[in-house]
Parts: structure tokens; sequence; C-alpha cells
């Protein structure tokens, strides 16, 4: 019989692949999912490294329950924090949680990510903030990222990397690549000197473009 969940599952091993292959996660860290409509999503299974995952590993989950449907893994650990960004924000449709290394070291400083590239404006929407810690797994988490997330694409998570989050897998991911190149300029910058901020003219003409291409 034909998997009725076939595309969703290929489109979210596809990337968790992706963001493997860049480097972005190692072994069976971090996680991906997608919406799938408006009552399922499909996201990576529990400790199931990338390079033994297949498109049959991937799980659906009710949006509302949260309790898996026709899948035969135990969803990824972080699935509370998947679950409260897709009900806080309808227009996110893919979500890419990453231990990335240079995201990861601001995490640990809990230090943000300010506007220092013209793309973080367009692509992030704004400086990246730190949302509060809280134990993995726990519902907490999501409460937490949701209130730093607000309308923008990226957050990073005290002392456990970052989520990105867009209109598809394929936005969310490039989020995620965008996030740690900047991470990586702006902590060797802070090495060498103080970094200088975008002015605020530039700030706001990112944002703009930012808003355009979210409702494009």
């Amino acid at each position: 019989m034909a998997d009725r969940f076939a595309d969703a599952r290929h489109d979210v091993w596809l990337h968790a692949r992706k963001m493997w292959e860049a480097g972005l996660v190692v072994a069976s860290s971090g996680n991906v999912s997608r919406r799938i409509d408006a009552s399922l999503i499909a996201i990576t299974p529990s400790a199931i490294a990338y390079d033994q995952m297949n498109e049959d590993d991937i799980v659906i989950i009710e949006v509302d329950s949260g309790r898996s449907i026709e899948s035969d893994h135990l969803p990824s650990y972080e699935l509370p924090m998947h679950l409260s960004i897709m009900r806080s924000r309808l227009d996110v449709n893919g979500i890419v949680h990453t231990h990335a290394p240079h995201v990861t070291a601001l995490s640990i400083l809990r230090k943000p990510l300010p506007p220092v590239i013209d793309e973080m404006m367009v692509t992030f929407g704004g400086a990246v903030e730190v949302a509060d810690y809280a134990f993995t797994g726990t519902e907490q988490v999501g409460t937490n990222v949701v209130r730093v997330l607000h309308d923008r694409a990226g957050a990073l998570l005290a002392n456990h990397g970052n989520v990105c989050v867009g209109r598809d897998l394929d936005r969310a991911l490039h989020v995620a690549l965008v996030m740690e190149a900047a991470a990586a300029a702006y902590i060797k910058a802070l090495a060498a000197g103080e970094p200088v901020l975008l002015s605020e003219t530039a700030i706001a003409a990112g944002r703009r473009m930012y808003e355009e291409r979210r409702q494009a």
C-alpha cells in the first residue's frame, strides 16, 4: 500500500541529510520538521544517526495531541519545541534545529547575534536573540523560543544551538546556513576588536526586504 505521507517524509529526510552533510549537526543531534497540513507534521526520529536514517524512519505527528500515527519510531526528543512553534506561527512550514559550532558557541555565551551584515537583516528579520535556558525536550524550551522568536526566522537556544524557521524546509535550512556563517564572522570580529553594527537606515531597509520576502 502506498504511503500517503511519502512526500513529507522524503522532504524531511532530504533536508535532515543536507543539514548533516553541511556540518551543522553530528550523529543524531539536531532535528527537522515539516508541516503537512493544519493537523499534521513530519519530524525526524529520535536517536537515529543521519547517515543511517531512511525516509521511512520519519515520524508523523498530530499537532493538537502530539501523538504519532503510522510511524515505527519515536519522534525527536525536541518535539515539544517544534509543536510550540508550529502552533504559534502559522506562517512556518519548516523548522531546522542545529548544533552548528559557531551558533552553539554564541548560545553557550548566551550572546545574541546582532545585525552586523546586511544579509542578516534580510534573512533573519533582525537580531538573533537568545531564548532562556530550559532542559532539552521540555515544553519550556518551546515556550522560551516562541517568546523571543516573534516574527523572525531564527533564535539561539541558551547552551543548545539554534532553531531556524521558514515557509518551507528549503528556506529554514538556508536560514541555518546563513546564521552559522554570520556567527563565525561575528566571533572572529569580536576576537579582533569591537564589531560595528549596521546603521538604523540599513537595518530598516533590510527589515523591509525581509517582510517582502515573507509575504511573497
